[in-house]
């Protein structure tokens, strides 16, 4: 993936094709949007977009050869999200980077790559559960909202008992996109290892094994009238919520998409940085849910 010649001083490489392959267990959410190649251009500081509606008017038939034609508008909210930088540095003694070590190669270039899964794993905590701070008091430092931020008002769910998620209330959370009227019916359910184990627990004796060297219960897919449902593991989710959503309504603006950078070397050590600008968008909130357990 790196070679060492391709390290030149004041070079910028995209590492835009390798973020998308690397740390895929760790960074489900962004690995999924970058997969599906839902990224786009950001131009500032702060990316705004009109979020994404349908008109809902009941009644549209009319007449054989009707000539009062009535226009609709759906009613868009400006939306945004503040971009973030995420940056990780690299150096290595000259020694260390002429010693070519059996089965890793360049050390610097082994330095890099490491340091460039550390940043999409920084990147996909914050595009999970990231608050939103514009930088504008110390340490100026711009952080996004997550994706956990952008639930509807009217599509928030929370358990009826203490610390324990039912098979209703997955239903009642998928349902609340499906009110939307949302048209994929295909979501994805982030969440955090306790309330996945409890969801594995639901469906313990609905399960079968397709080899039989393989043995556990895992739930990957809940098929409901309103939509299928598809789990995702993620350490980074809040421990309490699985949040829902409709992955096509999701995208990543970037102003810089993740890149090496050669920095001045100094002395007797080679450095240089892995860079990103970027931010998570939510063309509508609509097409977000969330399942909060009571405390």
């Amino acid at each position: 993936m790196f070679k060492s010649n391709n390290l030149t001083a004041g070079e910028s490489i995209s590492l835009a094709k390798e973020i998308v392959k690397i740390g895929i267990s760790d960074t489900p959410l962004t690995s999924l949007i970058l997969a599906k190649g839902l990224t786009e251009k950001a131009n500032g500081t702060i990316h705004t977009w009109r979020e994404r509606s349908f008109d809902t008017t009941a009644d549209i038939s009319v007449p054989e050869g009707n000539e009062n034609v009535t226009f609709y508008q759906s009613g868009r909210a400006e939306m945004n999200n503040v971009l973030e930088i995420f940056q990780k540095g690299a150096h290595v003694s000259g020694t260390a980077n002429a010693i070519n070590v059996l089965g890793q190669g360049n050390i610097f270039s082994a330095e890099v790559a490491d340091r460039l899964i550390e940043l999409k794993v920084n990147m996909e905590k914050q595009a999970t559960k990231g608050t939103k701070n514009d930088g504008s008091a110390t340490p100026f430092v711009r952080r996004m909202d997550g994706l956990e931020k952008f639930a509807h008002a009217d599509n928030l769910v929370t358990g009826a008992t203490s610390q324990i998620i039912t098979e209703g209330e997955i239903k009642e959370t998928v349902k609340k996109l499906w009110l939307q009227g949302l048209p994929s019916g295909e979501y994805f359910g982030l969440v955090n290892a306790d309330i996945k184990e409890q969801i594995d627990a639901l469906y313990k004796n609905s399960y079968t094994y397709t080899q039989t060297n393989v043995f556990g219960i895992i739930v990957d897919v809940i098929r409901t009238n309103y939509g299928n449902l598809n789990l995702v593991l993620s350490r980074h989710a809040s421990v309490d919520k699985m949040t829902v959503f409709d992955a096509s309504t999701l995208s990543l603006a970037f102003l810089r998409e993740a890149q090496f950078e050669a920095l001045a070397k100094v002395g007797d050590s080679i450095r240089g940085q892995v860079i990103a600008e970027g931010t998570l968008k939510v063309a509508s909130k609509k097409a977000v849910a969330q399942y909060t357990l009571k405390a």
